[in-house]
């Protein structure tokens, strides 16, 4: 009798969503292009990443041009809950809307994610940056 063993290739996952300790964003992808308005959708897991007052953080958009050294930050956006914020995971989203900027060229982007911290203390601050650009 014989036999033969053919290794069967995994399919990666489309599109895994972006982890890091605590937070996981689902959209956008790391350096997708995006536009506005900037859908901006996650979750969080603990890791100091929780929900208080119905939101788990904020989000902030810094870019600057490819062809200059411009850098222009975005007002600070709340991740706000979309599920109960008192209990995890939570699911969040935000939306990013760019107003009157007008692009010429591809930016580069960054969304820098900061955690909701309400006692204060800097040791709890957490941070996520997210690479991203914009059309």
């Amino acid at each position: 009798m014989f036999f033969v063993f053919l290794p069967t290739k995994k399919t990666p996952q489309q599109n895994p969503p972006v982890t890091t300790s605590g937070i996981e964003i689902t959209s956008p992808k790391a350096n997708e292009v995006v536009s506005s308005p900037l859908k901006i959708t996650g979750v969080v897991n603990g890791s100091g990443w929780s929900g208080f007052e119905g939101q788990v953080g904020s989000v902030v958009l810094t870019f600057k041009s490819s062809d200059s050294l411009e850098i222009v930050n975005i007002d600070s956006v709340p991740l706000v809950a979309t599920t109960e914020w008192t209990k995890l995971p939570t699911n969040f989203e935000a939306t990013i809307d760019l107003g009157r900027l007008t692009f010429s060229d591809d930016y580069k982007a960054f969304l820098t994610f900061r955690n909701e911290n309400p006692s204060g203390d800097p040791a709890k601050d957490k941070t996520f940056v997210l690479p991203v650009t914009i059309k």
